[in-house]
């Protein structure tokens, strides 16, 4: 009897291998399928390819959406590092820095309708760009109970690097505009001031 129960032990370890075996397979075939189905995810968060053929709808959404990336882009704030100092500055404040970098010795009724906005609103920038110390003030020579501004040698140094610093931001729309044919291009352009034309008209409307 002792010999049948040693021969039976060999088997049920075949038999457990075997499951075990079975067992890994299905866990590999289970885990490609979670792979794959994992890869379809990514594809369809963007189903629509550039050279498909979407309908109306699927256009008018991408438009809002460019425009929302747009406009969220226009709001970031700018980095700028001088030496070891890192300036960081909202484009309200890169505006008013880069109006009195062409206009130096502007005072703050001239620097408010330059830029169309308050007094209120530009006498905050203004006291951010001292507080940072890109402007300072200065008794204007004309009228002595008025201040104007004038650059710092680091806000001087901010606005020499303005221009560029837009064109790198924008860097990757540029590159694609440029991609475009002459052509395609002409059909954008009449393609938006149709747009612009009927948005103008929605809000002559109101």
């Amino acid at each position: 009897m002792k010999k049948e129960k040693k021969s039976k032990k060999p088997e049920s370890k075949e038999v457990k291998d075997s499951k075990k075996e079975s067992k890994k397979k299905s866990v590999a075939e289970e885990k490609k399928a979670g792979t794959v189905l994992k890869k379809e995810k990514l594809n369809l968060s963007n189903p629509v390819s550039p050279d498909s053929i979407a309908d109306l709808a699927a256009v008018k959404q991408l438009m809002i959406d460019s425009a929302v990336l747009y406009q969220n882009i226009l709001i970031l704030p700018q980095t700028f590092t001088i030496d070891e100092s890192t300036y960081s500055l909202y484009p309200s404040e890169l505006k008013a820095l880069d109006m009195i970098g062409q206009f130096s010795g502007i005072n703050l009724t001239q620097l408010a309708n330059k830029l169309g906005i308050s007094k209120s609103a530009i006498s905050k920038c203004t006291s951010k760009l001292l507080e940072k110390e890109l402007i300072e003030k200065e008794k204007s020579p004309l009228n002595v109970r008025e201040v104007v501004f004038t650059l710092t040698p680091n806000g001087q140094f901010i606005f020499s690097q303005l221009e560029s610093t837009n064109a790198k931001l924008f860097e990757p729309f540029n590159q694609s505009l440029a991609e475009f044919s002459a052509e395609e291009i002409n059909n954008l352009h009449r393609l938006f001031v149709t747009i612009k034309s009927s948005l103008t008209e929605v809000i002559n409307r109101q």
